[in-house]
Protein backbone atom coordinates (compact mmCIF):
# COMPACT_ATOMS: atom_id res chain seq x y z
CA UNK A 1 0.00 0.00 0.00
CA UNK A 2 1.43 3.70 -0.94
CA UNK A 3 2.12 5.46 2.39
CA UNK A 4 0.33 8.92 2.08
CA UNK A 5 2.43 12.15 2.90
CA UNK A 6 1.96 14.23 5.88
CA UNK A 7 0.61 17.68 4.80
CA UNK A 8 3.18 19.53 6.28
CA UNK A 9 5.79 18.21 3.70
CA UNK A 10 2.89 18.95 0.73
CA UNK A 11 3.32 22.35 1.91
CA UNK A 12 6.75 22.27 2.47
CA UNK A 13 6.88 20.96 -1.33
CA UNK A 14 4.41 23.92 -2.35
CA UNK A 15 6.58 26.65 -0.40
CA UNK A 16 10.22 25.07 -1.69
CA UNK A 17 8.49 25.52 -5.58
CA UNK A 18 6.70 28.76 -5.67
CA UNK A 19 10.49 29.74 -4.04
CA UNK A 20 12.22 28.80 -6.64
CA UNK A 21 9.97 30.52 -9.27
CA UNK A 22 10.41 33.23 -7.55
CA UNK A 23 13.89 33.14 -7.39
CA UNK A 24 13.80 33.04 -11.77
CA UNK A 25 12.43 36.30 -11.68
CA UNK A 26 15.59 38.22 -9.95
CA UNK A 27 18.27 39.58 -11.93
CA UNK A 28 21.54 38.52 -12.39
CA UNK A 29 24.97 40.17 -13.64
CA UNK A 30 25.59 40.48 -17.20
CA UNK A 31 28.16 42.23 -19.00
CA UNK A 32 27.34 44.32 -22.64
CA UNK A 33 29.89 43.39 -24.63
CA UNK A 34 30.05 46.57 -26.11
CA UNK A 35 29.93 49.11 -24.10
CA UNK A 36 31.93 47.05 -21.13
CA UNK A 37 28.90 48.32 -18.91
CA UNK A 38 28.29 45.23 -15.97
CA UNK A 39 24.70 45.62 -15.18
CA UNK A 40 22.27 43.98 -13.37
CA UNK A 41 19.72 42.46 -15.32
CA UNK A 42 16.08 41.03 -15.66
CA UNK A 43 16.03 38.58 -19.33
CA UNK A 44 12.66 36.80 -20.24
CA UNK A 45 13.78 33.75 -22.15
CA UNK A 46 10.26 33.42 -23.92
CA UNK A 47 9.75 37.19 -24.98
CA UNK A 48 13.62 37.95 -24.90
CA UNK A 49 12.75 41.33 -23.19
CA UNK A 50 15.53 42.46 -21.21
CA UNK A 51 16.46 45.21 -18.66
CA UNK A 52 19.72 46.06 -17.04
CA UNK A 53 20.59 48.53 -14.57
CA UNK A 54 24.19 49.76 -13.03
CA UNK A 55 24.51 51.84 -10.27
CA UNK A 56 27.25 53.79 -8.84
CA UNK A 57 29.23 52.96 -5.51
CA UNK A 58 27.37 55.42 -3.38
CA UNK A 59 23.90 56.04 -5.57
CA UNK A 60 22.32 59.54 -5.35
CA UNK A 61 20.21 60.55 -8.20
CA UNK A 62 21.12 58.88 -11.36
CA UNK A 63 21.29 55.14 -12.52
CA UNK A 64 22.58 53.56 -16.51
CA UNK A 65 19.90 51.23 -17.64
CA UNK A 66 19.48 49.60 -20.82
CA UNK A 67 16.31 48.08 -22.66
CA UNK A 68 16.69 45.30 -25.22
CA UNK A 69 13.99 43.24 -27.07
CA UNK A 70 12.35 41.77 -30.23
CA UNK A 71 10.50 44.23 -32.56
CA UNK A 72 7.80 43.02 -34.95
CA UNK A 73 8.76 44.15 -38.23
CA UNK A 74 9.79 47.64 -36.76
CA UNK A 75 6.70 47.79 -34.68
CA UNK A 76 6.34 47.06 -30.80
CA UNK A 77 7.83 49.16 -27.65
CA UNK A 78 9.82 48.13 -24.15
CA UNK A 79 9.37 49.77 -21.17
CA UNK A 80 10.43 49.48 -17.48
CA UNK A 81 8.89 50.50 -13.94
CA UNK A 82 10.75 52.03 -11.06
CA UNK A 83 8.78 49.54 -8.90
CA UNK A 84 6.46 46.39 -9.18
CA UNK A 85 3.42 48.60 -10.04
CA UNK A 86 2.55 50.29 -13.15
CA UNK A 87 0.66 52.65 -12.09
CA UNK A 88 1.73 55.58 -10.65
CA UNK A 89 5.52 55.17 -10.44
CA UNK A 90 7.76 56.61 -13.19
CA UNK A 91 7.78 54.81 -16.20
CA UNK A 92 10.15 54.63 -19.37
CA UNK A 93 9.47 53.43 -22.86
CA UNK A 94 11.14 52.98 -26.28
CA UNK A 95 10.40 52.65 -29.37
CA UNK A 96 11.74 52.28 -33.18
CA UNK A 97 10.36 55.30 -35.43
CA UNK A 98 10.75 53.18 -38.70
CA UNK A 99 13.35 55.27 -39.66
CA UNK A 100 16.00 54.00 -38.03
CA UNK A 101 16.05 55.53 -34.85
CA UNK A 102 15.14 55.01 -31.29
CA UNK A 103 12.58 57.36 -29.68
CA UNK A 104 12.10 57.42 -25.82
CA UNK A 105 10.19 58.92 -23.22
CA UNK A 106 9.34 59.11 -19.08
CA UNK A 107 5.24 57.91 -18.90
CA UNK A 108 2.96 58.38 -15.77
CA UNK A 109 0.02 55.74 -15.47
CA UNK A 110 -3.25 56.65 -14.17
CA UNK A 111 -5.11 53.29 -15.28
CA UNK A 112 -4.25 50.21 -17.94
CA UNK A 113 -6.67 51.05 -20.33
CA UNK A 114 -4.80 54.32 -21.77
CA UNK A 115 -1.94 55.10 -23.21
CA UNK A 116 0.25 56.45 -20.50
CA UNK A 117 1.06 60.52 -21.16
CA UNK A 118 4.39 61.81 -21.39
CA UNK A 119 5.60 63.22 -18.50
CA UNK A 120 8.41 66.00 -17.24
CA UNK A 121 10.21 66.73 -14.19
CA UNK A 122 13.30 66.61 -12.47
CA UNK A 123 15.01 63.54 -14.22
CA UNK A 124 16.46 63.06 -17.93
CA UNK A 125 17.60 60.98 -20.03
CA UNK A 126 20.99 60.62 -22.12
CA UNK A 127 21.37 57.62 -24.89
CA UNK A 128 24.25 56.06 -24.72
CA UNK A 129 25.17 56.19 -28.58
CA UNK A 130 27.45 53.14 -28.85
CA UNK A 131 25.43 50.84 -26.56
CA UNK A 132 21.83 51.87 -28.86
CA UNK A 133 21.11 49.80 -32.08
CA UNK A 134 17.79 49.05 -33.77
CA UNK A 135 16.52 47.16 -37.13
CA UNK A 136 13.38 45.28 -38.61
CA UNK A 137 13.77 42.50 -35.29
CA UNK A 138 15.61 44.43 -32.56
CA UNK A 139 16.03 46.98 -30.20
CA UNK A 140 18.74 47.70 -27.74
CA UNK A 141 18.67 51.41 -25.82
CA UNK A 142 21.52 52.39 -23.42
CA UNK A 143 20.96 55.13 -21.33
CA UNK A 144 21.86 57.63 -18.50
CA UNK A 145 18.70 57.81 -16.51
CA UNK A 146 19.85 61.28 -14.79
CA UNK A 147 17.74 62.36 -11.60
CA UNK A 148 15.68 59.34 -11.65
CA UNK A 149 16.27 57.83 -8.45
CA UNK A 150 13.69 59.53 -5.92
CA UNK A 151 11.31 58.50 -3.66
CA UNK A 152 9.07 60.12 -4.98
CA UNK A 153 9.22 58.81 -8.49
CA UNK A 154 9.14 55.03 -7.00
CA UNK A 155 12.78 54.19 -6.29
CA UNK A 156 15.21 55.70 -3.86
CA UNK A 157 19.34 56.17 -3.87
CA UNK A 158 18.09 54.55 -0.32
CA UNK A 159 16.36 51.80 -1.85
CA UNK A 160 19.42 50.54 -4.04
CA UNK A 161 21.24 49.58 -0.93
CA UNK A 162 19.49 45.42 -0.98
CA UNK A 163 16.89 44.16 -3.78
CA UNK A 164 13.94 46.34 -5.21
CA UNK A 165 10.51 45.41 -7.10
CA UNK A 166 10.32 46.66 -11.00
CA UNK A 167 8.27 46.27 -13.43
CA UNK A 168 8.52 45.02 -17.44
CA UNK A 169 6.32 45.26 -20.12
CA UNK A 170 6.39 44.52 -23.61
CA UNK A 171 4.06 45.15 -26.91
CA UNK A 172 4.35 44.04 -30.19
CA UNK A 173 1.77 46.16 -31.88
CA UNK A 174 2.93 49.39 -33.59
CA UNK A 175 3.15 52.52 -31.65
CA UNK A 176 0.98 55.63 -32.90
CA UNK A 177 3.02 58.37 -34.20
CA UNK A 178 6.24 56.55 -33.45
CA UNK A 179 8.53 59.50 -34.97
CA UNK A 180 7.19 61.39 -31.77
CA UNK A 181 8.23 60.99 -28.49
CA UNK A 182 4.83 61.30 -26.97
CA UNK A 183 3.63 58.63 -29.56
CA UNK A 184 0.37 56.37 -28.67
CA UNK A 185 1.60 53.08 -26.51
CA UNK A 186 -1.02 50.18 -27.05
CA UNK A 187 -1.82 47.89 -24.31
CA UNK A 188 1.64 45.36 -23.75
CA UNK A 189 0.24 42.57 -25.48
CA UNK A 190 3.71 40.68 -25.64
CA UNK A 191 3.87 40.40 -21.87
CA UNK A 192 4.21 42.40 -18.80
CA UNK A 193 5.24 41.57 -14.75
CA UNK A 194 7.41 42.42 -12.25
CA UNK A 195 10.80 41.02 -11.04
CA UNK A 196 13.57 41.80 -8.19
CA UNK A 197 16.06 43.97 -9.15
CA UNK A 198 19.49 43.26 -6.84
CA UNK A 199 20.12 46.63 -6.55
CA UNK A 200 23.14 46.27 -3.74
CA UNK A 201 25.11 43.90 -6.93
CA UNK A 202 24.53 46.94 -9.26
CA UNK A 203 26.97 49.54 -7.80
CA UNK A 204 30.42 49.61 -9.49
CA UNK A 205 33.37 51.68 -9.25
CA UNK A 206 33.73 52.52 -12.96
CA UNK A 207 29.82 53.97 -13.03
CA UNK A 208 31.79 57.42 -13.47
CA UNK A 209 33.32 56.46 -16.26
CA UNK A 210 30.71 54.60 -18.30
CA UNK A 211 28.34 57.67 -17.46
CA UNK A 212 30.99 59.57 -19.55
CA UNK A 213 30.14 58.46 -22.51
CA UNK A 214 26.27 59.71 -22.40
CA UNK A 215 25.07 62.21 -24.93
CA UNK A 216 23.00 65.30 -24.59
CA UNK A 217 19.43 65.00 -22.35
CA UNK A 218 17.13 64.67 -24.71
CA UNK A 219 13.89 66.81 -24.90
CA UNK A 220 10.16 65.53 -24.58
CA UNK A 221 7.66 66.31 -27.20
CA UNK A 222 5.27 69.69 -26.67
CA UNK A 223 2.54 68.70 -24.32
CA UNK A 224 3.82 66.98 -22.01
CA UNK A 225 2.61 66.83 -18.41
CA UNK A 226 4.46 67.70 -15.23
CA UNK A 227 4.70 64.43 -12.93
CA UNK A 228 2.33 63.45 -10.52
CA UNK A 229 5.10 62.67 -7.43
CA UNK A 230 4.62 59.79 -5.01
CA UNK A 231 0.95 58.79 -7.19
CA UNK A 232 1.77 55.13 -6.65
CA UNK A 233 0.17 53.72 -3.42
CA UNK A 234 3.01 51.13 -2.96
CA UNK A 235 0.90 47.89 -2.94
CA UNK A 236 1.82 45.60 -5.89
CA UNK A 237 -0.75 42.89 -5.41
CA UNK A 238 -3.00 44.47 -7.24
CA UNK A 239 -0.92 43.65 -10.33
CA UNK A 240 -2.44 41.21 -13.30
CA UNK A 241 0.83 39.44 -13.46
CA UNK A 242 0.69 35.97 -12.91
CA UNK A 243 4.01 35.46 -10.59
CA UNK A 244 3.50 31.42 -12.06
CA UNK A 245 3.79 32.36 -15.11
CA UNK A 246 6.58 35.54 -15.67
CA UNK A 247 9.38 35.52 -17.42
CA UNK A 248 12.76 33.95 -15.42
CA UNK A 249 15.35 35.79 -14.87
CA UNK A 250 18.94 35.03 -15.72
CA UNK A 251 21.30 36.14 -18.57
CA UNK A 252 24.77 35.06 -19.96
CA UNK A 253 27.50 37.71 -20.45
CA UNK A 254 26.19 37.66 -24.57
CA UNK A 255 23.99 40.32 -26.03
CA UNK A 256 23.79 43.94 -25.39
CA UNK A 257 23.87 46.95 -28.14
CA UNK A 258 25.90 47.18 -31.63
CA UNK A 259 25.98 49.83 -33.95
CA UNK A 260 25.20 54.02 -32.97
CA UNK A 261 24.27 56.98 -34.48
CA UNK A 262 23.99 60.49 -33.52
CA UNK A 263 21.57 61.82 -31.32
CA UNK A 264 19.08 63.89 -33.21
CA UNK A 265 16.76 66.54 -32.57
CA UNK A 266 14.11 66.13 -30.02
CA UNK A 267 13.93 62.22 -28.63
CA UNK A 268 15.77 60.35 -31.39
CA UNK A 269 19.05 58.51 -31.26
CA UNK A 270 19.74 57.24 -34.44
CA UNK A 271 20.95 53.36 -34.34
CA UNK A 272 22.18 50.78 -36.61
CA UNK A 273 19.61 49.35 -39.02
CA UNK A 274 22.36 46.60 -39.69
CA UNK A 275 21.78 43.17 -38.25
CA UNK A 276 18.60 43.09 -35.54
CA UNK A 277 20.71 43.66 -32.23
CA UNK A 278 22.20 41.08 -29.99
CA UNK A 279 19.39 38.85 -28.48
CA UNK A 280 21.10 38.65 -25.20
CA UNK A 281 20.45 36.21 -22.29
CA UNK A 282 20.42 32.11 -21.07
CA UNK A 283 18.41 30.22 -23.47
CA UNK A 284 16.84 29.14 -19.96
CA UNK A 285 13.98 27.08 -19.01
CA UNK A 286 11.24 27.75 -21.83
CA UNK A 287 9.05 25.76 -19.83
CA UNK A 288 7.61 29.13 -17.67
CA UNK A 289 5.80 31.51 -20.05
CA UNK A 290 5.85 35.07 -19.77
CA UNK A 291 2.77 37.00 -17.57
CA UNK A 292 0.00 37.05 -20.07
CA UNK A 293 2.19 36.59 -23.02
CA UNK A 294 -0.38 35.98 -25.99
CA UNK A 295 2.46 34.49 -28.14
Amino acid sequence: MQRRQPLAYILLGLALSRTTIAQKKATTAFTDPTTGISFQRFFGAKTNFGFGIALPTDPTTDFIGQLTFPLNGGNGWGGFSLTGDMEGPLLMAAWSDGAGNVVSSFRQAENEDDSPPEVTGSFALRPIANGTSVSDTFLTYTFLCEGCLDAAFGLSAADTAGNAEMGWALAKTAVGGPETSAGILGFHDSGFGDFTAILGLARNAEFATWAAMAGEPIAPATGAVPIQANAGDGDDDDDDDDDEDDDEGGASNTGGGSGAGNVGAGTVLGGSTAGGGNVGGDAGDDSDDDSDDEN
